[in-house]
């Protein structure tokens, strides 16, 4: 969304969340409490279908200001396990090597393949 595009009528709690800066999950429990205490307590919201939406003029009147922009959604830094290993030398990729078979025990306890003590 450019920054001279008025914000929408209704936003997902998602959208809401950013503005409010907020964690979707908590975006999602105070839009929980909103609808269990009757718009007492809470992120105002309605159910359009299957989705929540929040009013753009609940969220500008919970602030006490107009709705500028919606923040864009954070973008996640991959985690060291969902990183891939770096090629080996020359590009080339490195050949992974099968794991040995691990020992199986005997149904008297003692550990196939190992000596006697």
């Amino acid at each position: 969304m450019a920054d001279h595009d008025p914000p929408p009528d209704v936003l997902t709690i998602e959208e809401a969340a950013r503005v409010l800066r907020v964690g979707r999950t908590a975006a999602y429990e105070q839009a929980r409490v909103w609808r269990e205490t009757q718009g007492q307590a809470g992120l105002p919201n309605f159910r359009m279908g299957d989705a929540l939406r929040v009013p753009a003029a609940a969220l500008e009147k919970m602030l006490g200001r107009p709705l500028s922009s919606i923040p864009p959604p954070r973008r996640r830094e991959p985690s060291a396990a969902q990183t891939p290993p770096p090629p080996a030398a020359g590009g080339q990729l490195r050949e992974l090597r099968p794991r040995p078979a691990p020992r199986r025990r005997s149904s008297s306890g003692a550990t196939q393949g190992a000596l006697p003590l």
